[in-house]
């Protein structure tokens, strides 16, 4: 492993969490956006924080023993949220977002999720092979890139990052995705399907509402109307 680029990928990744819940915190108690003195004040805090002494280790080697492969989209998932949180820019588009999230998700599931599904196929078995995992990523990455889309970036990082060990795992599956940015896409999708479900159910109610009250004033309207008298004969 090498030490040195593995020092700087934890520190970043715990930096940008700690920074945007700091932001995130504080903007929501004031009730309004925070202004760039304080947040840069709450920068300087993220980064004393991972030198906060927990035990014989600091926060950031004590996080780092206990979550050792931060992904490269789950670090490029929270920088962009912190760079729009401090800049009100997009380092990437809701497109690159939910591209990021479904390869998350998907990648995810099909790698923590394969014991319930039996033994038949090892999907986490071909990262330590190499060969298969470097293929797949580079395709897709290539395809991202050639729709413009700016995760064909990250995973570029990601084979540059596996090619230069930055991280304790030899498995190149653990430089795409990592079990917390797979919890927040799961989390992400399903909280977007549930507000899909209530829309769309509210919104049949309040259609068959309208329809069972326009048939009620219909009837009202007809039942007002006088017949018209019969013709004498």
């Amino acid at each position: 492993m090498n030490d040195l680029p593995s020092t700087l990928l934890h520190p970043i990744a715990l930096t940008s969490v700690l920074w945007l819940t700091l932001n995130g915190i504080t903007a929501r108690i004031l009730g309004r956006p925070i202004g760039p003195r304080l947040q840069a004040a709450w920068g300087l805090v993220s980064v004393g924080l991972l030198f906060v002494p927990v035990g014989p280790v600091s926060l950031g080697r004590w996080v780092e023993s206990f979550f050792p492969n931060p992904s490269l989209l789950g670090i490029a998932f929270a920088l962009a949220l912190l760079w729009r949180n401090l800049t009100q820019r997009e380092l990437l588009r809701p497109a690159d977002i939910r591209a990021l999230l479904a390869i998350a998700a998907i990648g995810g599931s099909l790698l923590y999720l394969n014991p319930l599904w039996g033994r038949a196929v090892d999907f986490y078995y071909f990262g330590w092979r190499n060969g298969p995992a470097i293929w797949t990523i580079t395709a897709l990455a290539l395809f991202l890139l050639a729709v413009g889309n700016r995760v064909g970036v990250v995973l570029t990082a990601a084979l540059a990052a596996f090619a230069m060990s930055t991280l304790e795992s030899e498995n190149a599956w653990d430089y795409v995705v990592d079990p917390l940015i797979w919890l927040v896409a799961l989390g992400t999708f399903g909280l977007r399907a549930a507000a899909a479900i209530r829309r769309r159910w509210t919104e049949g109610g309040a259609q068959k509402a309208g329809v069972e009250a326009t048939g009620e004033r219909r009837t009202e309207a007809v039942a007002s109307v006088p017949r018209s008298a019969p013709a004498d004969l």
